[in-house]
């Protein structure tokens, strides 16, 4: 039997195997880096990484954590605010010079305790950490030449500047803004739309033409290790590497992306009009390695798989704190909650929630120490735990690396040296390697961070929607890393071809419609019939709704009759069905979800009314109330907080949490709990003095609907005739539950129809996205989503759906619409991820329209009681 020439074979009983992969096998890193690392590295990196540990554990307690959230909501105050004193901090604190070698200038750590630290700031904040960890990604890109001069140069530079207390930060300029993930790979470049090319001069030096987007740091770096091309058309063979300073002439910082988390890193575009970089600023050229044996294409791979490996690895860092995070804020708010039956905490459902995300932080965390730990066998940052050289750089005085720095590292023998050694010499087997296991760590660890994301809000439920609480901010953070140092989808790929593929004649990113001949795909989702209230509220949502302020909104709907959409003729309205709640709600939420949700809430608040047993007495104020937005509480479970009570005056008293249209209705339907230890509705005047209402609350999603906290000191109030049941509210839950899977399919459609108009524009790759076999795959599942979303609509719409399934059906349908919004904002890439992205919007929107009949976690439990 024979096997192609270069054929992956797996059975250790391979017969001829190469030197490399003999070496490899026998170290079983590719078994278990971690295992490798044991007998390999020096058993000092133990002891750095707890100091780095205890360093951040400290810098978390004294910096982020009493500034994550203020930088957070002062970034979405203004778009253009950047953290300057946090990195001034940080500067003080000596973050940028702590890992850098020794040899040149800063204090030697090594770069295991690096990710350790990374996750242990993202614990506390992603954005902070990125800050931090996006510096040491441009010093990674820059040792991954191996230019000693240069890298020598810059390093000074850096610790320059910590000691004036002017921090000077690095950047990666690899991005374009018409080609993402194209950059990644050289078997990519050849498809890609490129923009940044470098004219090469006869000096050596070059002039650099173009401009990179999404950059982190680059508003606050003073160097940019951009990579560029010589010929666009012929990128992988002509790439080159150069550091360019900020202020060099030519060079202007662009637009700064206003991004949905992650907020204390800023993402900005820089721009290159003929910027002269000087021959002592070029990383590498062609020119530069004519001295190495391989062929350059192949020295370029062996650059991008570097620099890949490590920046990579480190969002897997990134995550795995976010993971951690979110792990840590559920379980300390599970401890302090106190429900009707006691503490959160003691309820089963929330002990095996906190163990599944506790398990999660903890894989993604092995995700990426495994990369980290083969970076260090084989990788990067392998001569940096080479015995000898790692204990000299411990132990050797400073003033002794300082001769060595003016001796060896201005010696172009020794960057030809390591060039050799490190760009020509790498053998293919561990490349693969450290690129397979840093894309393994990337996606993994980011898709655990989302997960643990997620979980945190279904235990919170509520309150975790609220900026303030901090676990509605993990969710915004931890999607960015699901989309930056290549998507998860090209990282699977890579992980595939590195680690995988059976054999090198298996092709890997190919464009399937030109293989398969495909046709561009098309959406079809199931479609309630629509009557005149959803065309009338489909030309107003489309045509009107985008110009007008939430006040004008409101009153042009109020004239529409929606203030009080199920309406009947005994109090003097327009008599209709909830049909026409639910088809309102559709067609607004594909627009506007805040505007949806204020007519679901003024509704929910009429029907309550409608359906207690207030006999003929509450009759008038039905009458006198039928016309107006009423406000409700935007998650009504009577299980999700203590409601307000009625003292023995009959005054009411205590806090309303999350009270839709709080800051705009003069009337509000509550839920309170009466003289009589029964819970009962109420209606209270939010006009009266002793009724304070709090400042609109900031949210994860629903960002226009007027949500504020109202605290009530001893307010009149008409209490509703009998008592407010376990049994009524679920009649009335299972009537506003097609409500809400209105609103969530509306969200989900816009979230498709833009996805897929997206990937039908968006030219990448040597075509649009259309024919990459991912998308596809992401487009069919999102529509696969949807149309199951539609049929448990149609069928509660229907009446096919008793109460109590159609609740169950409308957990489903929030389920399916958070994963489908988060697959929209994952297809446009960032995009999507922009704030002021009516994709990201739409993900937000979901996750909170999935709490509006109460705590998802909650819910599932009281679904199952027979009251």
């Amino acid at each position: 039997m024979t096997h192609p020439d270069g054929a992956y074979l797996p059975s250790i009983k391979e017969r001829s195997p190469s030197v490399d992969a003999e070496r490899l096998r026998n170290s079983v890193a590719d078994w278990s880096a971690a295992l490798a690392a044991v007998s390999d590295l020096p058993s000092a990196v133990r002891q750095d990484v707890v100091d780095a540990l205890e360093l951040a554990q400290r810098f978390n307690a004294e910096v982020v954590r009493p500034w994550a959230l203020q930088i957070d909501r002062q970034a979405m105050d203004d778009p253009a605010y950047i953290p300057r004193e946090l990195i001034r901090q940080a500067g003080e604190w000596g973050l940028f010079t702590l890992w850098l070698p020794v040899l040149f200038g800063g204090k030697g750590w090594n770069y295991l305790s690096l990710y350790a630290f990374l996750e242990e700031v993202a614990s506390a904040c992603a954005g902070v950490s990125a800050v931090i960890g996006v510096h040491y990604m441009g010093q990674g890109a820059l040792m991954a030449s191996w230019n000693l001069r240069l890298a020598a140069k810059i390093s000074a530079e850096v610790c320059a500047g910590e000691r004036r207390g002017e921090p000077c930060l690095m950047s990666l300029a690899l991005n374009e803004p018409l080609a993402g993930t194209d950059t990644t790979d050289t078997q990519l470049l050849a498809q890609a739309n490129l923009v940044t090319q470098a004219v090469a001069q006869p000096d050596g030096s070059y002039i650099l033409r173009g401009r990179k987007n999404y950059i982190s740091n680059g508003h606050v770096s003073t160097w940019h290790m951009v990579v560029a091309y010589e010929d666009l058309t012929q990128a992988a063979d002509t790439m080159v590497v150069l550091a360019v300073r900020t202020d060099m002439p030519g060079v202007r910082v662009g637009e700064m992306m206003d991004k949905m988390g992650q907020r204390a890193c800023v993402a900005s575009e820089l721009i290159f009009e003929d910027v002269h970089v000087p021959a002592d600023c070029v990383a590498i050229d062609r020119q530069r390695a004519k001295g190495l044996k391989r062929p350059y294409r192949e020295v370029a791979q062996t650059l991008l798989d570097y620099i890949s490996a490590c920046t990579r690895s480190g969002v897997g860092a990134f995550a795995a704190g976010v993971a951690r995070g979110s792990y840590e804020a559920a379980r300390d708010y599970a401890a302090r909650k106190v429900l009707p039956g006691g503490r959160l905490i003691e309820q089963q459902w929330a002990q095996t929630t906190l163990a599944e995300m506790n398990k999660n932080a903890i894989l993604a965390r092995q995700a990426y120490l495994e990369s980290a730990l083969a970076n260090g066998l084989g990788g990067l940052f392998r001569m940096m735990f080479f015995r000898p050289l790692y204990w000299a750089d411990q132990l050797a005085p400073a003033s002794v690396w300082r001769f060595a720095a003016r001796r060896v590292l201005q010696s172009p023998d020794a960057t030809q040296w390591f060039q050799k050694r490190f760009l020509d010499a790498q053998p293919k087997e561990w490349q693969n390697l450290i690129s397979g296991l840093a894309s393994l760590a990337k996606f993994a660890s980011a898709d655990l961070a989302m997960s643990n994301a997620g979980l945190a809000l279904e235990l919170t439920g509520a309150d975790g929607l609220r900026h303030e609480i901090g676990i509605e901010k993990r969710l915004r953070d931890a999607k960015l890393l699901q989309i930056h140092e290549g998507t998860d989808q090209i990282n699977r790929v890579n992980l595939f071809k590195c680690r995988l593929r059976p054999d090198q004649g298996v092709r890997v990113f190919m464009r399937e419609d030109e293989a398969l001949a495909l046709p561009d795909p098309a959406m079809n989702w199931l479609s309630a019939p629509q009557s005149d209230w959803w065309r009338v509220a489909d030309q107003f949502a489309r045509e009107q709704l985008p110009g007008l302020s939430f006040q004008s909104a409101l009153d042009h709907m109020h004239g529409l009759g929606w203030a009080n959409v199920c309406g009947e003729s005994s109090v003097g309205t327009q008599a209709s069905s909830l049909d026409a709640l639910y088809q309102v709600l559709e067609a607004l939420s594909a627009v506007d979800a805040s505007m949806a949700a204020a007519v679901y809430g003024s509704a929910a608040a009429h029907l309550a009314l409608r359906h207690s047993d207030g006999g003929a007495d509450q009759l008038q104020l039905r009458r006198e109330l039928a016309g107006e937005w009423l406000a409700w509480p935007a998650f009504h479970g009577l299980h999700d907080q203590l409601w307000p009570a009625v003292d023995a005056q009959g005054y009411l008293r205590g806090q309303v949490d999350m009270l839709m249209l709080g800051g705009y209705a003069r009337w509000a339907v509550l839920p309170v709990q009466g003289r009589d230890q029964l819970m009962h509705l109420a209606v209270v005047d939010l006009t009266h003095p002793a009724v304070i209402r709090g400042e609109r609350l900031l949210t994860l999603g629903l960002s226009s609907c007027s949500i504020n906290d109202v605290e009530l000191g001893g307010v009149p109030c008409e209490i509703i005739k009998g008592a407010l049941t376990p049994a009524l509210f679920r009649r009335l839950s299972g009537l506003l539950a097609p409500a809400a899977m209105a609103m969530l399919c509306g969200v989900s459609r816009a979230s498709l129809q833009q996805a897929l108009a997206h990937a039908s524009s968006r030219q990448q790759g040597g075509g649009n996205l259309l024919g990459w076999g991912e998308v596809r795959r992401l487009l069919s599942a999102m529509q696969e989503r949807l149309s199951v979303m539609q049929g448990a609509l149609q069928a509660a719409m229907s009446g096919a759906l008793p109460a109590d399934a159609a609740q169950f059906a409308a957990l489903q349908v929030g389920a399916q619409a958070c994963e489908l919004t988060v697959q929209g904002v994952q297809l446009m890439g960032g995009d999507g991820y922009r704030s002021g992205s009516a994709q990201g919007q739409r993900m937000k929107d979901a996750r909170q329209l999935q709490c509006l009949q109460g705590g998802l976690a909650l819910r599932r439990q009281h679904l199952l009681s027979r009251d």
